[in-house]
């Protein structure tokens, strides 16, 4: 437990119907009671509508508080909160009395730090709570809850469970050598090792969809002028963002908006027309959108449907062949069949696709040909089971995997139980790591700095 009482708004910063302040540590409930007296007698869990009142008498704001006594709170401390009006006037005058009353302010993520160094949450669990704030669609809520729940906690547990017992069995060996007592089978051990790292791949198997769910992807529109691209972008966006013109080079720079697909977070780019120009502002437009393009998880490569491939619309889209592409055909109404350029697309059947910007024709394909080559092969087993490694627990996972390789190549050499049960902690240690079990001060400092303050 903390020595110290923390303090923070808890909601969103700005004008709004309802605010909700933390108050957590040994002197939360008396901060309360010194704003509104007799706060310490009150039930816990329990809402009291109280006038809240300064040192000097002046009332702060008609208030609904509650208190929750520790170990029974978030973070497992005594805990208090308060819901306030939400001017940021009334709000900084509360937390300025909580501060004056010995509290302090609290840093990001601190309260939900608070909950793992109390044993509320584990690491897993405490991570889950910033990706649900997070979350912009429903998927993602999804994961985050399935994570907050327990469910990656417990397939990690139930892993290391198998690893302690194996760690048993080998260190008995060790400790008692002479001991008339059951030991370790080389091959039980070794098919014990295959198991788990079956587990364990199952698991990292969902780590790039998890990457991509929680950062999100990059599409860059790019292709020919006039080819409608900023047409497309507003049509996929669903609102008129990007500047339609007939007139050439109307986009010289690169637009970026979200939309979403399949539960997951596209970052959608519209850029500059690419053609021969001697304008230095539309060359400078022109090779920022080929960098975006460099970059991006998919290349819309839209072509006009009228007028067809051409020597330069082929070498644009050459420069992008062997990355991930889609060839967009636009105008589709114009021309039955999307014309000669869907025909002739070097892309392919596959990667090639008729739309029309203007009547919404072939935009619910477009989207389903975005996710598929995207997400769609790591997607079907997030969205089943609702299991997602972050980056950082994908490492440490990889390392436990390391260490079961490194196990069975030591059992095939007959290696001594010593070096089987380093192999066997450094697994487990990994294991631990995902949880927070294992975990460092700088992984905890790492981790809560990207909270938002007041969670």
């Amino acid at each position: 437990m903390h020595g110290d009482t923390i303090v923070a708004l808890g909601t969103p910063p700005g004008s709004s119907g309802i605010a909700v302040i933390r108050i957590s540590g040994p002197d939360a409930v008396g901060i309360l009671d010194a704003m509104a007296p007799g706060a310490r007698e009150w039930e816990p869990g329990t809402l009291h509508r109280r006038l809240l009142r300064g040192s000097g008498g002046t009332v702060l704001d008609d208030a609904v508080a509650a208190v929750f006594h520790a170990p029974n709170s978030y973070t497992g401390e005594d805990t208090v909160e308060i819901s306030c009006h939400g001017s940021m006037q009334v709000v900084s005058a509360i937390i300025e009395e909580s501060t004056r009353a010995g509290a302090r302010p609290a840093g990001p993520g601190e309260f939900t730090r608070r909950a793992f160094l109390s044993g509320r949450l584990d690491l897993a669990q405490a991570e889950a709570v910033a990706d649900l704030i997070g979350a912009e669609t429903k998927l993602q809520a999804q994961v985050a809850l399935e994570h907050l729940e327990g469910g990656l906690s417990r397939k990690i547990e139930t892993v290391e469970e198998k690893l302690s017992g194996m760690l048993a069995q080998v260190e008995a060996s060790i400790d008692f050598p002479e001991e008339d007592i059951e030991t370790y089978s080389p091959d039980k051990l070794l098919s014990l090792s295959r198991g788990l790292r079956g587990e364990i791949s199952a698991l990292l198997e969902s780590e790039v969809a998890g990457s991509r769910l929680r950062r999100g992807m990059r599409i860059t529109i790019t292709g020919p002028r006039n080819a409608g691209k900023s047409s497309l972008y507003n049509a996929l966006l669903g609102e008129e963002r990007a500047i339609v013109s007939p007139v050439p080079g109307t986009t010289r720079d690169v637009l970026r908006e979200r939309i979403h697909i399949g539960g997951f977070t596209y970052y959608l780019e519209d850029t500059a027309g690419l053609a021969e120009t001697a304008c230095e502002i539309e060359s400078e437009g022109m090779r920022k959108g080929r960098e975006a393009a460099g970059a991006a998880d998919l290349v819309l490569f839209v072509v006009d449907a009228q007028e067809g491939w051409n020597a330069g619309t082929s070498a644009e889209l050459a420069a992008h062949e062997g990355g991930n592409r889609v060839v967009v055909v636009n105008k589709a109404d114009l021309v039955p069949g999307g014309g000669k350029a869907a025909e002739r697309s070097p892309a392919g059947v596959e990667r090639t696709i008729a739309v029309s910007a203007m009547t919404g024709e072939g935009l619910a394909g477009l989207r389903e040909k975005i996710f598929e080559f995207t997400a769609n092969g790591e997607a079907s087993g997030v969205m089943r089971e609702r299991i997602a490694l972050n980056i950082r627990q994908g490492i440490a996972l990889r390392r436990a995997e390391e260490a079961l390789e490194r196990l069975a190549g030591e059992l095939g050499e007959g290696s001594p139980a010593e070096i089987l049960s380093l192999e066997l902690r450094e697994a487990l240690d990994a294991c631990g790591e995902v949880t927070g079990r294992a975990a460092t001060e700088d992984i905890l400092d790492t981790i809560f700095s990207k909270f938002c303050i007041g969670k």
